[in-house]
């Protein structure tokens, strides 16, 4: 068995641009962040954050203060999540 694998994402290279600056002040390379998140989905049995749609009860939060492309991005993971589930389910 190969002691490496490939693995391959898609995104606006606009943010991989920032999340590049960001991972260079810490140190570390696009490699050696997906493996330390891979390893905490492992740890954790998944992702090492709650994944979920809100309280149907609760009435609408205020998302104003979060920056247009991460709400955006929030809401097309919940959806893709939200699928995924479903498909688990059958």
């Amino acid at each position: 068995m190969p002691k490496t694998s490939t693995v391959r994402a898609l995104m606006d290279p606009r943010k991989k641009e920032r999340v590049t600056r960001i991972l260079k002040r810490m140190g570390i390379n696009h490699s050696e962040a997906i493996n330390i998140f891979y390893s905490l989905i492992e740890e954790n049995r998944g992702f090492p954050f709650d994944l979920k749609l809100p309280n149907q009860d609760l009435p609408e939060r205020d998302t104003s203060s979060i920056n247009p492309e991460v709400l955006s991005h929030l809401k097309d993971s919940l959806k893709k999540n939200r699928q995924l589930g479903e498909l688990l389910a059958k």
